[in-house]
């Protein structure tokens, strides 16, 4: 589960030194309109022969009038350039860049690199040429509850999955990066605080209170008590609306999230020296005086800087910036999104050893009620074409075996959603040992050799003990060798193990998991058992 071990990160200004850095970005499913345009400046009889030096830009709707702003200077001179650009946004951007040929991609924010999916660039770091920062817009009632509750991401948070009526309203997250950085800024607040985890379940929490606002129009509010999350850019169109409407703007105080609208040369452009020297002459634009007027009209800042010429009143955005969103934090947002995201075949095995029906701290209910509640969520967030197979493990139950299949690989259709409520309900304690390390093994291997072609596998285990009372059994070393032998990189298996109740073997299992990207996650309170599983749905797509 490489997601899992990759962190945020916070992009460079751009520096001479650094107009060649690159991100890699993602390909994803998502159907975004994109346009293709010429942008020149006068009118020569003949564009190509007078400016013979050409820039293929794929850049986001909102980017694209620096790019006509700054045409003019390009064309001017011996080392004139002339720009050609394609206008895509969202999860289908970066694939547009290899579609079109593209010299160099622009997207609306960095956290499009989850993936590099066809596009090949020329690193994997990045450069900002620009930025817009995140407000929050909602009714006076409402903004005084956010204000009440920390006046931060984090807060809203809270209001949202909590109790209250507070609702969100935010632009469609595959089409753009308002939508995408929108709800990620919203899941990353409880990331810092409480894990993945718990944000993967506030995504699940936020969607049914969530008001997903389609095409380019910003995402206002429409009835008290939502709440809009609107970048800047296309707030200030907008200002005399919300004004009007009587809406407050919000700048959240814990933490500010803003669009990175990044400089992506790819691969081949940067390594032929004719094209790289064009390259540098359109970057030294935008990050020169060039760009100034059509930074401010197209409502954008300069990485760091404040608010465009001329803008007034709204609130300061003085809180630190968040990271850029890491592969596996993207992930979340569109996998919680988008069911066909959350498509996968899902091994889960669970511990049936005795300690299983002790009451689970933080509950009133015995933690196998708790872990069998939680693989009900679980196959209630997969689309209908996954597969769920579920085991119960313990020491020797079937045979020489310590796992028994309580349901086959079933396609959760609603016979199969059926099937998966029966099998949850025979799981139950009984008095065995637990064979962890030899039950991790079949079940990485079942998985793998069960897998579907185009089907991300998982295997997740359940357990609230360590290995024990089974003989003979596979050491901790043994099953490392084990592992790194069945691993097959055309049928890849992600792994997770759930270790409940804070065991110190728990440290050592997962040093021995870490070479095959395998994910130890554990838990102390029943609140996290539920959190646990809707993570293991919401993992997100692999490309």
């Amino acid at each position: 589960m490489a997601r899992h071990l990759r962190q945020g990160r916070t992009l460079p200004a751009l520096t001479p030194a650094r107009l060649l850095g690159t991100l890699v970005v993602v390909g994803a499913a998502a159907v975004v309109a994109a346009t293709t345009l010429t942008v020149r400046a006068g009118d020569p009889a003949n564009v190509a022969q007078a400016c013979p030096a050409a820039v293929h830009v794929v850049t986001a709707a909102s980017f694209a009038p620096v790019l006509t702003g700054v045409a003019p200077a390009l064309a001017q001179g011996p080392d004139c350039v002339r720009l050609e650009v394609t206008v895509a946004d969202g999860r289908t951007a970066a694939a547009r860049v290899t579609e079109v040929g593209a010299d160099v991609w622009i997207p609306d924010d960095a956290g499009w690199a989850s993936n590099p999916g066809p596009t090949r660039l020329a690193s994997d770091t990045g450069t900002v040429v620009a930025e817009s920062p995140f407000y929050l817009v909602t009714d006076e009632a409402t903004a005084q509850r956010v204000a009440g509750a920390g006046g931060g991401w984090l807060g809203l948070a809270g209001l949202v999955t909590g109790d209250g009526p507070v609702r969100l309203a935010v632009r469609d997250p595959g089409g753009s990066g308002d939508g995408m950085l929108g709800m990620g800024a919203f899941a990353e607040a409880v990331w810092v605080k409480d894990g993945m985890d718990v944000s993967a379940e506030a995504l699940a929490a936020a969607l049914p209170r969530t008001r997903t606002v389609p095409g380019d129009a910003p995402a206002l509010p429409e009835a008290p008590g939502e709440v809009g999350l609107i970048p800047e850019h296309g707030l200030l169109p907008v200002r005399e609306q919300v004004r009007q409407a009587g809406s407050v703007v919000l700048a959240p105080l814990d933490h500010t999230a803003a669009l990175r609208y990044s400089w992506l040369p790819t691969a081949a452009a940067a390594a032929d020296p004719a094209r790289a020297a064009a390259l540098d002459r359109v970057a030294a634009a935008l990050t020169g005086p060039a760009a100034d007027g059509p930074l401010a009209q197209a409502g954008l800042r300069r990485p760091g800087g404040g608010p465009p010429p001329g803008v007034e009143g709204l609130p300061a955005t003085k809180a630190p910036l968040f990271d850029v969103l890491g592969p596996h934090h993207v992930d979340h947002v569109l996998a919680s999104w988008y069911a066909a995201d959350r498509r996968s075949d899902l091994l889960v095995a669970v511990d049936v050893s005795g300690s299983m029906q002790a009451q689970a701290p933080g509950s009133d209910r015995a933690l196998i009620d708790v872990v069998r509640a939680g693989i009900g969520e679980l196959a209630s967030l997969l689309p209908d074409d996954s597969q769920l197979t579920l085991w119960r493990f313990g020491t020797r139950l079937d045979g020489e075996r310590d796992h028994e299949a309580v349901l086959r690989g079933t396609t959760l259709d609603g016979e199969g959603r059926a099937a998966v409520s029966r099998a949850v309900g025979q799981i139950r304690p009984q008095e065995t040992g637990t064979g962890l390390h030899d039950t991790i093994l079949a079940a990485y291997e079942a998985a793998r050799d069960s897998a579907r072609p185009d089907v991300p596998s998982h295997v997740v285990v359940f357990t609230d003990g360590r290995n024990e009372a089974d003989e003979p059994t596979l050491s901790l070393e043994q099953l490392g060798q084990r592992l790194a032998a069945a691993k097959d990189p055309q049928r890849p298996v992600e792994l997770t193990v759930i270790a409940f109740g804070g065991q110190p073997e728990a440290e050592a299992l997962k040093a021995t998991l870490k070479p095959l990207d395998g994910y130890v996650d554990p838990l102390r309170t029943a609140d996290q058992v539920k959190a646990a599983f809707i993570h293991a749905a919401a993992h997100g797509i692999d490309a």
